[in-house]
């Protein structure tokens, strides 16, 4: 009992201190005690935590934007920690003064906690609190406190209707109506505001109403105030018509879509700010996907999406190109051929190499769509032709996506290109390029067999261990232990083994080192007859190194090998060496070898 009082005294103590240091001078003590908010209220109780925490903190509303973030976050915390949801109304005071903040981050994390206060309070609260609160902050002469109208706005619409706990009769369900349509009326001042920030934040919040939002209020109402967005004179609220497009579609019925959201995608692929056609290229397969529904893609649609394919602005041909996959799965093979690959024959040639190489990244996908035969005759002389591409981007991203083209038409017809492309990225002056080709090779392997691989490229993957720098030295040993047990023990025999013993006896003593690094990651996977025959030898060899530095790696690599050697290997050849290495003259071989033979046991 008296152990369990102590303790108590000592939260109390604890909590005391938090809340001394939320009154503190110190900016990063504000912050750690604004952290600790929850566990303030939890020790408080919930009555004193109504009667005196949340009044203070809504006097502390007015400090250094790094504490108010995290108090804005903390308040969207304390919902449990008030005495139920009939209490939740006194958090939003606190979260209003916070909505009017310059930071656009306070803002963010206020609207955030606000949204999840009312969806914890009773739907007659939301009524009474929550539609008041956006009726606030409209109104603010702050233009701030406006564009946090915006976000909340369709969070108390969504509310504005009976929940599975609550109990409305006709009277409050009018009510709500009514209160909706006031909603939609604040919507519609907020969307005709002076401020730019305004009237972009409240283009934004349609898409959020209309996806909250009865039929009929979309088609009188919402529609309506779409349009007048549409055509508005800022860009910036222009920007949010893609959004907006996808979320009238997906709840409009098909005569709606066809009727207004349609048209309004065609014109903005041709606006003349190249921000918003780059805004609806990027995201052009969820315009396309909620306005098509189970059928193919409205003609129309098709034709806005080959002139963004063939926009004058490179932005805009990129942020498309990186769609052509999965549009032309919308479109279906016939669109494709149509309408599609014209326009990636320009692009195969573009002057932007960004856009080149997003196309890359995407084409090989549309080898399911096509088939084998049309693969055949249209999509693989485009991928040729970017195998050859003078950007080693271009042909990375081609590469690593090679497996689409061969689950269909087989690697025959993309070897000859293939391999001519590698060997360019292999020697690339970047080594980031010859470490990412490295990681893509195994995938090469496992397409081209073991046969032709070996031919082919066998020698090149052996070759990057004498690589200049490190960490492609360190990749070429990890892809050597992957295509190890991709093609075997004895593939590993015939051509690991005889590289690694010419590295142990190289004169750079960094190549030595690299063999032992080598070993290390290949014996995990390599046969344990392969180890303890034909590996362990060089290795033992290289204990008497002139240089320390491969003398106590002979120790880490005898480590790595022992678990997968025998007894009497172990024994006869491993224990022996590194007890010879224990009475090396370098301090430093000494320590590793020591610790070897602590680690065999």
């Amino acid at each position: 009992m008296a152990q369990q009082q102590d303790q108590g005294d000592a939260e109390f103590r604890r909590v005391a201190e938090l809340i001394e240091h939320l009154k503190s001078d110190d900016v990063s003590q504000r912050v750690e005690a604004t952290r600790c908010l929850p566990t303030i209220a939890a020790t408080l109780g919930d009555e004193r935590t109504r009667g005196e925490l949340l009044p203070f903190l809504g006097e502390c509303t007015d400090d250094e934007d790094e504490v108010l973030v995290v108090l804005a976050e903390q308040l969207g915390r304390l919902v449990d920690h008030v005495g139920g949801a009939q209490h939740l109304q006194l958090l939003l005071e606190p979260l209003k003064a916070l909505a009017a903040a310059d930071e656009a981050t306070v803002r963010d994390a206020t609207v955030a906690s606000m949204q999840a206060v009312i969806n914890q309070m009773h739907t007659a609260d939301v009524l009474a609190y929550g539609v008041q609160l956006v009726h606030d902050l409209v109104g603010s002469e702050f233009f701030t406190a406006r564009v946090s109208a915006c976000g909340l706005l369709p969070a108390v619409y969504s509310r504005l209707s009976p929940g599975p706990g609550d109990r409305m009769d006709t009277d409050d369900d009018d009510e709500s109506a009514a209160k909706r349509k006031e909603l939609r009326a604040l919507l519609h001042k907020l969307c005709g505001d002076d401020t730019p920030m305004v009237k972009r934040m409240a283009a934004a919040g349609l898409g959020a109403l209309a996806a909250v939002a009865e039929s009929p209020a979309i088609l009188e109402e919402l529609l309506a105030l779409f349009d007048r967005l549409n055509a508005d004179d800022q860009d910036s609220v222009r920007l949010q018509t893609a959004d907006n497009c996808v979320a009238l579609a997906r709840a409009l019925p098909r005569e709606a879509r066809v009727a207004r959201v349609i048209p309004a995608v065609r014109n903005t692929a041709q606006d003349a700010s190249w921000r918003v056609r780059w805004s609806v290229a990027s995201k052009f397969h969820e315009v396309g996907a909620a306005l098509s529904g189970e059928e193919v893609l409205a003609p129309e649609l098709c034709e806005a999406f080959e002139q963004l394919l063939q926009d004058p602005e490179a932005e805009v041909r990129t942020a498309a190109a990186f769609g052509v996959a999965r549009v032309g799965a919308l479109m279906g093979a016939d669109g494709v051929l149509q309408g599609v690959l014209p326009c990636l024959r320009q692009l195969v040639v573009d002057g932007c190499e960004h856009v080149r190489a997003a196309l890359a990244s995407v084409i090989c996908e549309l080898a399911p769509l096509l088939g084998q035969d049309l693969t055949i005759d249209h999509l693989v002389p485009l991928l040729l032709q970017l195998l050859r591409d003078s950007n080693s981007d271009v042909r990375l991203n081609i590469i690593s996506k090679l497996h689409s083209i061969n689950e269909v038409v087989g690697m025959d017809h993309l070897s000859q290109s293939l391999l001519p492309a590698v060997m360019d990225l292999a020697e690339d002056d970047k080594w980031r390029v010859r470490t990412a080709i490295i990681d893509h090779t195994p995938l090469l392997a496992q397409q081209l067999g073991p046969r032709f691989f070996t031919d082919s490229l066998a020698g090149l993957c052996l070759g990057w261990l004498g690589d200049d720098v490190h960490s492609v030295r360190i990749a070429a040993a990890a892809n050597l232990r992957r295509l190890s047990a991709l093609f075997g023990a004895d593939w590993a025999r015939a051509h690991v083994v005889p590289k690694l013993a010419e590295m142990h006896a190289n004169a750079s003593y960094l190549h030595r080192m690299t063999a032992l690094n080598a070993v290390q990651v290949l014996a995990e996977d390599m046969d344990p007859d392969l180890l303890q025959r034909d590996v362990l030898p060089l290795v033992l060899e290289m204990a008497h190194d002139p240089v320390p530095n491969i003398r106590f790696n002979v120790s880490k690599t005898l480590t790595a090998l022992a678990p997968r050697l025998g007894g009497g290997a172990v024994e006869n050849a491993v224990r022996p060496a590194l007890s010879a290495l224990v009475d090396d003259g370098d301090r430093d071989v000494r320590y590793f070898a020591r610790k070897a033979i602590a680690a065999l046991g």
